[in-house]
C-alpha cells in the first residue's frame, strides 16, 4: 500500500507524455508507408500495448533515448492482438485491423472485458469488413478489407470507436461518409482530426461531428511528431497545488485539443489561483469554494475534480458522470464507496456527482485497478487530517507510471 500523509506541495513536474497521443501516433504509423519518428514517447502499459498491436500488424520498431522510430507495412506478425486494458487501443484498432484481407482477434483483459463493444458490428459490416463481439463485449473479431461507404454511428457511449474510424476511411478504395448521432466525448474525436489533418489526411466535417466526408484512397505524409503533454495526468497535480501549496506543470501546450486541457476553467471556478506561461501552468492554494462543471465531454477530469471537492467549502456538482461505469471501474460509484471510508459525503444522482466539503480521517481505500481512482485519492489525502492508504496503487502505470515519484517531488509526503 501507499501511504499518502497530510502535505504541503510547492514544486515544478514535466507533464507526462498523453498516452492518447501516442496511441494516434503509434496508430498512424501502422498506416504509413513512411518511417515515422515518435519523439518524447508514452511508456505506460496502455502505450506499449499499442506498440505490441504495430509490431503484430507488421510494423517494425527501432528504441533510442527520447525516441521510436516505426516503420510499417510488413507482414501480419501475429493474427491475435492484444489490447490488454486500454479501451482506445480496442475501439481505435478495430477499423484499422479491418483494414487487412486476414482474420484478426482483437483480445482484452481485465476490466476491458467488461466494457461494451456491440456498437463496432453493424457499421464495419455496412463499410464492407466482416465483424463479431462475444455478445457485445471483446474479443473482437474482424477480418478486411473495408471498402468504405455510408453508415450513422450512434457516438452515446464512446468517441473511440469513431477516432479508429477517422484514422482507417481514408485508406479505403471508395469514399465514406459518416453520420453521428448523440456523439459524447465529441472534444476526442476533433483531437483525432486534427492530429490527422497535419499530417495530410483531408477529412471534411461540420463543427459538431454530425456529417463527415472521408475520401478514400489517401496517403500520409511522414510523420515526425512529438508527443505533447498530458492534461488529464497534469490535472492532478494542478489539483494538488489548488488543495495545499502550489505546484507548476510544464510541458503542457495551451494551444492543445485535448479536452482535459478545461481543467484550467474548473480551478479557477473553484477559486484556485492559475498562472499561465509559456507551455506551463501553475496552480496554487487560495480559498476554494463549491462549483459545477460539466465533464461531459471531458469524463477522465472527474477523478481529480471530485478530489478538489471534497476541500471545496459548500456544495460541488460534477455533471456528465453517466458514461463513468464504462470506465476501468464504474468511477461515480468507487468515488462514493471508497471516499466515503474517510468520512467523504458524495452522492451519485443520476447524471450528477455531488460533493459537500469534508474532513478526511485515516482510512484505507481502494483504487480498485483504476489508475485515476488512485491518483485522485492520493490527491484528496493530501489535505486529510491523518492521511489515506490506497491499496492497488501499482495501477497508476497504466497512464501515468511517475505519478507518486511526481507527487513526492513536489513535497507530496509518499511512503
Amino acid at each position: 500500500m501507499k501511504f499518502i500523509r497530510p502535505s504541503r506541495v510547492d514544486g515544478k513536474v514535466a507533464a507526462p507524455p498523453s498516452k492518447s497521443m501516442m496511441l494516434r501516433a503509434t496508430a498512424a504509423a501502422v498506416l504509413s508507408r513512411e518511417e515515422t519518428l515518435i519523439r518524447n514517447p508514452s511508456l505506460c502499459v496502455d502505450a506499449r500495448a499499442g506498440l505490441q498491436i504495430a509490431e503484430a500488424l507488421g510494423a517494425s520498431l527501432e528504441r533510442s533515448i527520447g525516441a521510436i522510430r516505426i516503420q510499417g507495412g510488413g507482414p501480419l506478425k501475429d493474427k491475435t492482438l492484444r489490447c490488454r486494458e486500454s479501451g482506445l487501443c480496442l475501439r481505435m484498432f478495430v477499423p484499422i485491423a479491418a483494414l487487412f484481407d486476414h482474420p484478426l482477434i482483437l483480445e482484452g483483459e481485465g476490466s476491458l472485458l467488461k466494457r461494451p463493444m456491440a456498437m463496432v458490428e453493424a457499421p464495419l459490416r455496412q463499410l464492407g469488413a466482416s465483424c463479431k463481439t462475444r455478445r457485445g463485449f471483446p474479443p473482437v473479431r474482424v477480418k478486411g478489407p473495408l471498402g468504405g461507404g455510408r453508415i450513422t454511428l450512434d457516438g452515446s457511449l464512446s468517441s473511440q470507436f469513431l477516432t479508429g474510424l477517422l484514422m482507417a476511411l481514408p485508406f479505403c478504395p471508395g469514399d465514406s461518409e459518416i453520420r453521428t448521432t448523440d456523439l459524447k466525448s465529441r472534444g476526442y474525436a476533433v483531437m483525432t482530426l486534427g492530429f490527422l489533418k497535419s499530417f495530410g489526411l483531408t477529412i471534411s466535417a461540420d463543427d459538431n461531428l454530425e456529417n463527415i466526408v472521408i475520401p478514400g484512397r489517401q496517403l500520409l505524409q511522414k510523420i515526425d511528431y512529438t508527443v505533447e503533454g498530458d492534461w488529464s495526468g497534469a490535472a492532478f497535480l494542478l489539483v494538488a497545488g489548488a488543495l495545499c501549496g502550489r505546484v507548476e506543470v510544464t510541458g503542457l501546450q495551451l494551444q492543445s485539443l485535448q479536452p482535459d486541457k478545461r481543467i484550467i476553467d474548473a480551478l479557477e471556478l473553484a477559486g484556485a489561483t492559475i498562472t499561465i506561461g509559456d507551455e506551463w501552468i501553475r496552480c496554487e492554494q487560495n480559498n476554494l469554494r463549491g462549483f459545477d462543471f460539466d465533464a461531459t465531454d471531458c469524463p477522465d477530469l472527474i477523478p481529480p475534480l471530485a478530489a478538489l471537492g471534497c476541500h471545496c467549502s459548500g456544495r460541488t456538482r460534477i455533471f456528465g458522470i453517466a458514461r463513468l461505469k464504462y470506465k476501468e471501474s464504474d468511477r461515480a460509484g468507487v468515488l462514493q464507496h471508497e471516499l466515503s471510508r474517510a468520512g467523504v459525503r458524495l452522492e451519485v444522482r443520476k447524471d450528477c456527482l455531488e460533493i459537500w466539503e469534508s474532513s478526511l480521517g485515516a482510512a484505507v481505500v481502494d483504487a480498485r485497478g483504476d489508475h485515476r481512482i488512485a491518483m485522485a485519492e492520493a490527491v484528496a489525502a493530501l489535505r486529510s487530517d491523518k492521511g489515506l492508504k490506497i491499496k492497488g496503487w501499482e495501477c497508476v502505470a497504466k497512464s501515468y507510471p511517475r505519478f507518486f515519484e511526481d507527487l513526492e517531488s513536489s513535497g507530496g509526503k509518499v511512503g
